[in-house]
């Protein structure tokens, strides 16, 4: 099983109390963005711009329905089907501009992110053999936990 952590950039709370954090993720002690990068650089260079490939940067998520997003049980209505959930965003800071997203579904003991996709793109930047990750759904939830606190 893959290992996962959130980790908090900074957190911001407006006048209105509603609190929104920067989260950052961390899969097998490595960042997401950078696991991105190796897959996506093959179609990124195809069409001739390389510096696509995981240009990714951390996204704002609402801190009190953190548990509920990473569990893609809120916000899931990106793709095509709009059952995904964006976990990563453009690195201009427009989240949307240049979003990740996956699939996440909970499975008995375990928390699987699957079926990745960029929306922004066409069947080129072909995400089916890219195989996602399975989560000890206890170490995930903890993870979330500790996010929450930070």
């Amino acid at each position: 099983m893959n290992k996962i952590s959130f980790k908090v950039i900074k957190r911001y709370k407006y006048d209105s109390g509603h609190e929104v954090s920067t989260v950052n993720i961390v899969v097998d002690d490595r960042p997401l963005a950078e696991i991105m990068l190796a897959h996506e650089i093959p179609f990124a260079t195809k069409e001739g711009h390389p510096g696509l490939a995981g240009d990714y940067h951390a996204i704002e998520v609402a801190t009190s329905s953190m548990e509920q997003y990473y569990l893609g049980s809120a916000e899931a209505y990106w793709g095509d089907d709009k059952n995904k959930t964006m976990v990563l965003g453009c690195s201009c800071g427009i989240a949307g501009c240049w979003p990740l997203l996956c699939k996440i579904t909970i499975d008995g003991n375990k928390v699987i992110w699957s079926d990745f996709e960029q929306p922004h793109r066409d069947e080129d930047w072909d995400y089916s053999n890219f195989k996602g990750f399975e989560f000890n759904r206890q170490q995930y939830l903890n993870e979330i936990e500790a996010m929450k606190n930070a």
